[in-house]
């Protein structure tokens, strides 16, 4: 009798969402221990369900057994991929929008949903103060001024804002205006938030594997920032209700701290300070992409012929380099002319790699930071590389209100550079202000980035750093490029 057969059956449905099909979800079932459950399968002939029964003998839960397994197997033997079957689902409040940043940035295979600035309208004082401070009074004491103060102001520009796009966006035919007025509403949300600063606080909801978890950790716990550090104490505590014994070893990384202090001790010989003068938003490709566009067609058809033939990728090369371009832009058109637009296109493109480096808004750059897929390489806040003015604010009239928060930020954080307090400086730096950072990404995120952020409702920033790139990568790449471009028309 196997070890299922010994549980009635109510007891296994309480685990399982079938107890007879070949595919089923296990839940009420601590993570750690789905983790053993599934990791058990490597090294035992019985089925998922069949260890359930075995584990649920433990006592705990099999909490015990779970600690053991992973003692032994994850901690002394490096096998972490056990790890990658534990989930955590965490709520996580109150935070700036600065840690959100370096938070969603920590590791690659973490899940997130953040609150919208663009959607929503924040709370006077809901701001993180850099513990940084605490032992400057007056510094923290100007800096919860310049909070208010540019809260103020941010009210105000989204109060105008709003006013002015009711007298100048007719109600569309057919649209209540109340509706209309709603969506008018976001779009001054969304521009007047350039005004706020990185303190501003935020919330997300985060989910991510055990594994993943452990290396954010390990990256956040060697964080320049003391906000970072004690947040990714109180995060490790909390999954330990989850994961305990998977998250042993998330702790400071030597490494990690000595390589940033080293690197930054280097950066400052170089670094000048100057305000760059930049207005509004720069892409610029880093160098041109690795191989022609005749090439890149070749190597994205002969992998298509090798992967759907019998033939080696040689023969499938040489098969396609003996056509002409002629005959091979229908058959790459055929690849991509049925992509509606929330489909992904074939993994082939992936062979097609490109390099940018970009000035950005930190408003853009938050919603950039969301594509996970490109690599990334950025520079820490400042008040260096200019700034990035929304139109409407232009065009409202109310610029001078900008400046005014720009004027704000930029007098105190050059107070605080002065008195060689560099971190909690980067929280004073706003929305508006300009990032510098490198991306690297391939031909599969470019038809993402065209098919998400250059579409009707795109926030008009990001749509228009996009339309950028996919511009200067046409000019290399026209074939490769435009068909993803004409989709979105």
């Amino acid at each position: 009798m196997s070890d299922t057969e010994q549980l009635s059956s109510n007891d296994l449905e309480k685990y399982v969402s079938n107890t007879e099909r070949d595919i089923y979800t296990v839940s009420n079932i601590p993570e750690e221990v789905i983790a053993v459950i599934f990791a058990y399968v490597s090294r035992s002939p019985k089925s998922f369900r069949d260890n359930i029964g075995v584990v649920i003998d433990e006592e705990q839960l099999g909490q015990e057994r779970a600690s053991k397994f992973h003692e032994k197997w994850v901690l002394n033997y490096g096998h972490a991929s056990v790890a990658e079957h534990a989930a955590v689902h965490m709520g996580i409040e109150n935070v700036s929008r600065l840690f959100s940043s370096v938070l969603e940035l920590s590791n690659e295979y973490l899940s997130f949903t953040e609150y919208s600035q663009r959607y929503q309208k924040p709370v006077k004082g809901d701001f993180y103060i850099p513990a940084e401070l605490n032992g400057h009074p007056e510094l923290k004491a100007e800096f919860e001024d310049i909070c208010n103060k540019q809260y103020d102001i941010y009210t105000q520009l989204n109060d105008k804002l709003f006013e002015f796009l009711k007298e100048t966006v007719p109600t569309p035919d057919g649209m209540e205006e109340r509706i209309h007025h709603r969506a008018l509403e976001k779009v001054a949300f969304e521009d007047a938030r350039y005004a706020l600063n990185l303190a501003t606080t935020t919330n997300l909801g985060m989910t991510g594997n055990a594994r993943a978890i452990e290396d954010s950790l390990s990256v956040m716990l060697s964080s320049r920032y003391a906000e970072v550090r004690n947040r990714a104490g109180e995060i490790k505590e909390e999954v330990k209700f989850s994961v305990p014994t998977l998250i042993k070893y998330a702790n400071e990384n030597d490494f990690i701290v000595s390589a940033r202090k080293a690197n930054e001790e280097l950066g400052k010989k170089y670094s000048n300070n100057m305000n760059k003068e930049i207005e509004g938003c720069e892409v610029n490709i880093i160098k041109g992409p690795e191989v022609s566009e005749d090439q890149a067609l070749r190597n994205i058809l002969s992998s298509i012929l090798f992967e759907h033939s019998d033939l080696s990728y040689n023969e499938a090369a040489w098969e396609i380099n003996g056509k002409s371009l002629e005959e091979l832009l229908p058959l790459f058109k055929n690849t991509v002319e049925n992509i509606r637009k929330y489909d992904n296109p074939l993994n082939v493109f992936k062979l097609v790699k490109y390099e940018a480096e970009f000035v950005i808004s930190e408003a853009c750059w938050h919603q950039l930071l969301r594509h996970r897929k490109v690599e990334w390489l950025y520079k820490e806040p400042s008040i260096t590389n200019g700034i990035t003015v929304p139109p409407n604010i232009t065009d409202s009239g109310t610029a001078g209100l900008l400046s005014q928060v720009i004027k704000l930020s930029e007098d105190y954080y050059n107070e605080l550079i002065e008195q060689g307090l560099e971190t909690p400086a980067s929280y004073i730096v706003t929305n508006a202000h300009n990032r510098r950072l490198i991306g690297k990404f391939d031909l599969w995120e470019l038809y993402h980035l065209i098919n998400l952020r250059m579409s009707e409702g795109a926030q008009w920033d990001i749509k228009n750093v996009t339309t950028i790139l996919a511009d200067m990568i046409s000019a290399f790449h026209p074939n490769l490029v435009r068909p993803g471009l004409e989709r979105i028309k």
